[in-house]
């Protein structure tokens, strides 16, 4: 069976690769916390010609939101937290602010908050780059009819929510509440190093559109002849806070991908030790509001279970039902036209679920 997903893993990531998708990527699958496939393809950096091998290093992106679920998940199962508290209650700085104040734990973890999806901090003058300044002085909410509208807003004020609690960096939390606890060796804010990171996109280019298309004004852009490497790919996490925020910022292996994933699994027990309640870990896989967990989504690039994907090629999959976890990084970024490569996820764990199966 193992060796009937090698091949088709093989020639899904050789053709993606050959047709310009991404550079390289990492593939590490395990079944009850048994490893039973970890590959590597391509190149991490296709200008000085690195090839990706299994303990690369990648931008997680938006998979960064899993790690803050997780945080946030543990908070509540000690007490620190629960999902009905508002934001008057664990961010005093928007005790004012009528739209933030009622927004509660749940509603930003499941995007039912109102929030609009994105908004560019890094173009506000020096002057007003207080956050919470910000909050107060932008329209925040959509007007969008849906309930959930997928929100980097949400996670940043989750961020901020961590931060007020611990009165902490996020790295040092990370590192402290989870990294070390669960033995991830690799996931970190800011990678002290380069060597081993794979690159990302040529500048800003696409954000750089984004603010164009919105009127907002920005001028302090990264060099577009060389890509990024080692720095956060996100506009917001790089260049308005500093590398570490809820939504985005954080660099890890495959490995350390999955074994968060493991603990969902293991209904939140790691080394005989609750991190997470039970219930709680049950309550996240469940679909709150339309197809929203507590932090994970559950949509059509993953054929049973949820799963999060990040903007920079990275994708987190697990299925409860046969104890699937999924790393799947990519650099989608560092090629010449990035494209969407959700139809590359979708082939891989549909692939990867019916041979298991």
């Amino acid at each position: 069976m193992i060796i009937v997903v090698f091949n088709k893993i093989n020639s899904i990531f050789n053709r993606y690769i050959n047709e310009n998708y991404f550079s390289g990527g990492v593939c590490y699958i395990s079944i009850d916390g048994k490893k039973v496939f970890h590959k590597a393809y391509g190149t991490s950096n296709r200008i000085e010609n690195i090839p990706c091998n299994n303990n690369t290093i990648f931008d997680l992106a938006s998979v960064t939101k899993i790690v803050t679920t997780t945080i946030i998940l543990k908070m509540i199962t000690e007490n620190k937290l629960s999902l009905s508290t508002k934001l008057e209650n664990c961010l005093p700085d928007v005790s004012t602010n009528h739209e933030l104040a009622p927004i509660t734990i749940k509603q930003l973890l499941t995007h039912s908050s109102g929030l609009k999806s994105w908004h560019s901090f890094y173009s506000h003058s020096q002057e007003s780059n207080n956050i919470y300044n910000i909050f107060n002085n932008i329209e925040v909410r959509h007007k969008s009819e849906n309930r959930v509208v997928y929100s980097d807003l949400n996670f940043i004020l989750l961020g901020e929510v961590i931060k007020c609690y611990f009165d902490s960096s996020l790295q040092e939390i990370i590192h402290n509440d989870l990294a070390r606890p669960l033995k991830l060796h690799t996931l970190t804010y800011n990678p002290k190093y380069k060597k081993g990171i794979a690159a990302t996109e040529f500048g800003n280019k696409i954000e750089k559109k984004m603010c164009l298309d919105r009127n907002f004004h920005f001028t302090g852009w990264r060099d577009e002849k060389k890509p990024i490497v080692g720095e956060v790919n996100d506009g917001n996490t790089y260049y308005f806070f500093k590398g570490e925020s809820g939504h985005a910022g954080l660099f890890a292996n495959v490995k350390d991908i999955v074994s968060i994933g493991e603990l969902y699994l293991k209904e939140g027990i790691f080394e005989g030790e609750e991190i997470i309640s039970k219930e709680l870990i049950a309550e996240s896989l469940r679909r709150q509001v339309e197809n929203r967990g507590l932090g994970w989504e559950a949509s059509e690039i993953y054929p049973n279970g949820f799963g999060h994907t990040g903007f920079t090629g990275t994708a987190i999959w697990i299925e409860p039902k046969r104890k699937i976890a999924v790393g799947l990084l990519t650099n989608r970024l560092h090629v010449d036209n990035p494209q969407n490569i959700n139809p590359f996820r979708r082939e891989i764990f549909k692939e990867i679920l019916k041979q298991i199966s």
